[in-house]
């Protein structure tokens, strides 16, 4: 279970941390042990904060804290509370925005209930305070500062064990431009979500698992979390189960089982489930060659918006496969909603149509376009058709500087036809 994966990954961490706190001598040398108990308190994880919280206002020569009154007369987490509001500008300075966010997290806990998750987050902010100390960091403005909604699922995360709060919290660590994306942190929260069978963590878990975010990649655990999601009726769960089927992805080759979940997954929207069904029927996988089914989920799919589809249906209208009449103007439609999307090939084929003038009308202008859009992406055979277009000034000017600046990128890129051609063009 991960409960003990983590309560052992916790150990590990405590360990690492004596060796830090001896070597400083401080109150927390005779204080870490707070975080060993089997079951810690969350008394314990107060004192640990209300110390983190004392030593950073101290450091920065904040000597009266007169508003702080004495433990007798107050709790230790209202201590660590009133340190936070009292000096709270001050510490936008000298905390960043994540270990910000956890301290006010963990001190606005009422009750503790799942120990192991709470003091992996204590263990956080002691790391960050024993490494990075003395570290200065730039405030961070009110509007960046969403806490008060974070420490909300938090506090339904821990007390409440509720599985939706669990999962925003893993979105919100997981979200990748914010300044708080911690992937170990947003698998840690998916996980606890999936654990109660939250069919989207189980989902999003799946993804970590299969693309190797914050965690080993791990095919068979990818799997067996998406199964779990498609069950529940998760479209894109069911479409992922359905693409390892396909593929023998964590599980053995299966093209039946694929089909199925690739056809529920359809029926609910999924574009590129209706994609990989347009393929099936093509190319005969599993069931007869149907290419009226195969072109009616290719054009669904682009409808959907699924950029390869747009391609794939560009090529199918422009050359009349698939049993439907050829229909340039169509096609061009469907190249250039995937050229939209920066399909790369697309921006090749546009550029192949206009250049070679394969729609009637040849507009060299519009090749050398589509051509430069799809060589910016890397195309080298696109470096190479504008290296032509150049050299060869068929309605355009010829260019011999331009033709040797594209040669030389296709050469560069691996291309011998180019390298030759630009030798050529040197030695003139």
């Amino acid at each position: 279970m991960y409960g003990q994966f983590l309560a052992e990954r916790n150990k590990k961490r405590i360990e690492s941390l004596l060796m830090l706190t001896q070597t400083q001598g401080t109150w927390f040398a005779q204080n870490i042990k707070l975080l060993t108990f089997e079951e810690v308190s969350l008394t314990a994880l107060h004192k640990m904060l209300y110390q983190v919280v004392l030593g950073l206002l101290k450091k920065n020569q904040q000597r009266h804290l007169q508003i702080v009154h004495p433990e007798q007369t107050q709790t230790i987490q209202e201590n660590v509370l009133t340190l936070l509001a009292e000096y709270d500008d001050l510490l936008r300075e000298a905390i960043p925005l994540p270990i910000y966010i956890l301290i006010w997290q963990i001190s606005s806990l009422e009750k503790l209930a799942y120990c192991n998750e709470v003091a992996d987050d204590v263990i956080d902010v002691l790391e960050w305070y024993f490494i990075n100390q003395d570290k200065q960091f730039e405030a961070f403005d009110e509007e960046d500062l969403d806490h008060e909604v974070i420490i909300d699922l938090y506090k339904e995360s821990i007390e409440e064990q509720d599985a939706e709060a669990q999962f925003q919290l893993g979105e919100y660590y997981s979200a990748s431009e914010s300044s708080c994306f911690q992937p170990e942190k947003s698998l840690k929260w998916l996980e606890l979500a999936a654990s109660q069978g939250h069919a989207d963590a189980q989902y999003e878990l799946g993804n970590f698992y299969f693309e190797g975010i914050g965690v080993q990649e791990n095919y068979r655990r990818a799997f067996s979390l998406y199964e779990a999601a498609a069950k529940q009726g998760h479209p894109d769960a069911a479409n992922n189960l359905a693409d390892m089927y396909f593929n023998g992805e964590g599980v053995s080759e299966n093209i039946l089982l694929a089909k199925k979940w690739f056809d529920f997954a359809a029926k609910q929207g999924v574009a590129e489930a209706m994609f990989t069904l347009g393929i099936i029927y093509e190319q005969g996988l599993g069931v007869d060659i149907d290419e009226e089914h195969a072109y009616f989920y290719y054009k669904k799919s682009a409808e959907a918006g699924y950029v390869e589809a747009q391609y794939r249906l560009g090529g199918i209208c422009f050359e009349g496969r698939l049993g439907q009449p050829r229909d340039v103007n169509r096609g061009l439609y469907w190249y250039e909603r995937a050229a939209e999307q920066y399909h790369v090939d697309a921006f090749y084929d546009l550029g192949f149509i206009w250049s070679q003038g394969l729609t009637g009308i040849r507009n060299i202008e519009k090749g050398i376009h589509w051509f430069k859009q799809a060589a910016l992406q890397g195309d080298s055979e696109a470096k190479l058709q504008l290296g032509h277009l150049y050299n060869n000034g068929e309605g355009i000017t010829r260019n011999v500087k331009e033709a040797i600046k594209w040669y030389g990128l296709a050469a560069e890129a691996g291309i011998e036809e180019a390298a030759v051609l630009l030798n050529e063009l040197k030695g003139m």
